[in-house]
C-alpha cells in the first residue's frame, strides 16, 4: 500500500475509536480534572524536561494531539500560542471540549500530519510528540521534515515516547509475555483489525489500522537527516504506554520502556 493509504486507514480507525473514549470513565475524569487550574496530564519527567526547555511565552505545536490533554497541560505551563494537529476530527472535537472546560486558549487543526498547511511553517518555538505517535508514521524522514518546517530557526523538537523495544512484545494476547513475537527490525507494516480503545479496551468490529516498527537508531538518524542537532536522549525503565506493558517495570534485569529526545533546529539555513 502507498503511505497515504496507510495513513487514511489509521485516520478511519482512530475516528471510530473516539466514541468509546468519550464514553469511558477516564474521559469523565479528564473533564473533571481540567476544571482544576492546577491539573496537568504530564508526569514529573515530562514536566521537568519541558521546564528545562522553557515553554513559558513560547509558541508550541503538538503533532498527533489526539484529545488535546497534553496541549492544554503545556498551555498551563505558560506557553503562548498552542496548536494541536491531528487527522482524527472526532478526537479534536473532544480536544475542544476539554480546552473549553479548562479555559485554555488552544487551536486544533484537522489534518494529515504529513500535509500540515504551509501557513504554519516557521510559526513555532517548540514542536513535540508524546506516547505512541511514531509507530503510526510510515515515513520517519517525512515526519521529521514536517516538524522541521513548523519550527523557527533555533526551535526545538521534543519527544517523550514509548521505547520501540516494546513493539517486540504482545502481553495482551496471552501466552508468555516475555517471549518476543515481533522483530525489533521488522520493516513491514503491521496491520490488524483490533480495538484502539486504550481507555476501556472496548471490543468492537474495528477498522484495520497499521503500525510501524522504528528502532531507536532510525528515529535519531531521521531526526539528524532533517537538520536537527541532538541535545538530549535518555532512556527510562518506566512505562508511559498501555497498562499492558506495566508488567515489565521494576524487574531485577530491567530493559528500557520509554525515552525522551530533544533536538534543536539550526539557527540559520
Amino acid at each position: 500500500m502507498p503511505d497515504e493509504a496507510y495513513r487514511e486507514a489509521n485516520r478511519k480507525a482512530w475516528n471510530q475509536t473516539a466514541d468509546y473514549h468519550r464514553a469511558d470513565d477516564q474521559y469523565a475524569r479528564l473533564l473533571a480534572g481540567f476544571r482544576d487550574p492546577a491539573f496537568s496530564c504530564f508526569d514529573v519527567v515530562a514536566t521537568g524536561l519541558l521546564d528545562g526547555i522553557g515553554v513559558a511565552g513560547r509558541d508550541v505545536a503538538q503533532l498527533c494531539c489526539n484529545n488535546g490533554r497534553e496541549l492544554i497541560s503545556v498551555k498551563r505551563l505558560g506557553a503562548a500560542r498552542c496548536v494541536g494537529f491531528d487527522a482524527a476530527g472526532a478526537f479534536l472535537a473532544q480536544a475542544r471540549e476539554l480546552a473549553a472546560v479548562a479555559g485554555a486558549d488552544c487551536e486544533f487543526v484537522e489534518t494529515d500530519i504529513y500535509t500540515v498547511p504551509a501557513a504554519f511553517d516557521g510559526a513555532f518555538d517548540l514542536a513535540y510528540i508524546t506516547t505512541g505517535v511514531l509507530g503510526w508514521m510510515p515515513d520517519l524522514d517525512g515526519f521529521f521534515g514536517v516538524a522541521a518546517r513548523l519550527l523557527r530557526p533555533g526551535g526545538r523538537f521534543f519527544a517523550y515516547e514509548q521505547h520501540p523495544i516494546l513493539d517486540m512484545f504482545e502481553p495482551e494476547r496471552g501466552g508468555d509475555p516475555h517471549q518476543p513475537v515481533v522483530s525489533y527490525f521488522e520493516r513491514e507494516a503491521l496491520g490488524e483489525a483490533a480495538s484502539l480503545d486504550y481507555y476501556g479496551n472496548a471490543q468492537y468490529a474495528a477498522e484495520t489500522s497499521y503500525w510501524f516498527v522504528h528502532p531507536l537508531g532510525d528515529v535519531v538518524t531521521a531526526c539528524l537527516n532533517r537538520g536537527f542537532a541532538l541535545e538530549h536522549l535518555r532512556e527510562y525503565p518506566h512505562n508511559v504506554s498501555s497498562d499492558n506493558f506495566a508488567i515489565y517495570e521494576n524487574r531485577p534485569a530491567q530493559f528500557p520502556l520509554s525515552y525522551s529526545l530533544i533536538a534543536r533546529k539550526a539557527a540559520r539555513p
